[in-house]
């Protein structure tokens, strides 16, 4: 069971809890992550990794993903005989999935039931995302989702315009810095950590879920 609690003031005892609103939801702006929230970005990451690495690699690059590594980066230097600096991985990164999507050979990505959701409510709120992978990914998947149209891109988080993570609060500070009513969904417990130290409200939800508690719910 959820528990909701009744200001911001909650958030620094608040993790063990799925949901930390006030109880007046007032919110306009709404900070979605994009992996696990409004898709799965894994199929899109192995099918760069293996452009990189080669085909032969993809039962080493799934054992490894299911150890629980999940940076790309780290996945690609336990295979590769290239030491690429992260920069140096990143930049080509982003010219491969230029490439593949150029030729359409990236995969669809699965629209989450979150997708339907924001298409229906885009005159309610402001949408940002907040997502720790770059930026030519993030775009291409709001894309193919058909949300590019929806969401404030110039003030959206990537790791291409800020490279610390949302563990550590600072993108979100970022954003609150310009939305003070905002309100960050995810699936992931250590995004709701750096909305704590950003001092925001969080909707922790299941992967491939939809966000219960939000007004003109579908």
């Amino acid at each position: 069971m959820m528990t909701q609690f009744t200001d911001p003031s909650c958030l620094s005892r608040s993790l063990g809890a799925q949901q930390c609103v006030p109880n007046k939801i007032l919110m306009k702006t709404l900070i979605f992550d994009i992996d696990g929230t409004l898709t799965n970005l894994w199929p899109l990451e192995k099918t760069v990794l293996l452009f990189l690495l080669s085909k032969q690699f993809e039962k080493r690059i799934e054992e490894i993903k299911f150890t629980g590594l999940f940076d790309n980066y780290k996945i690609y230097r336990s295979i590769s005989k290239k030491k690429l600096t992260k920069h140096q991985y990143f930049i080509l990164y982003n010219r491969v999935v230029n490439t593949l999507a150029k030729k359409d050979l990236l995969p669809q990505p699965k629209k989450y039931p979150l997708v339907s959701w924001i298409i229906s409510n885009k005159n309610n709120y402001t949408f940002i995302y907040a997502t720790g992978g770059q930026r030519t990914e993030a775009l291409y998947v709001l894309a193919q989702l058909n949300l590019s149209s929806y969401f404030d891109l110039q003030n959206s988080i990537d790791k291409t315009s800020c490279r610390f993570s949302k563990t550590t609060g600072i993108p979100l500070k970022r954003i609150k810095a310009k939305f003070e009513d905002c309100l960050l969904v995810t699936d992931t417990v250590s995004d709701c950590e750096g909305a704590v130290k950003a001092k925001i409200p969080y909707q922790l939800i299941k992967s491939n879920s939809f966000v219960p508690f939000l007004p003109n719910f579908v």
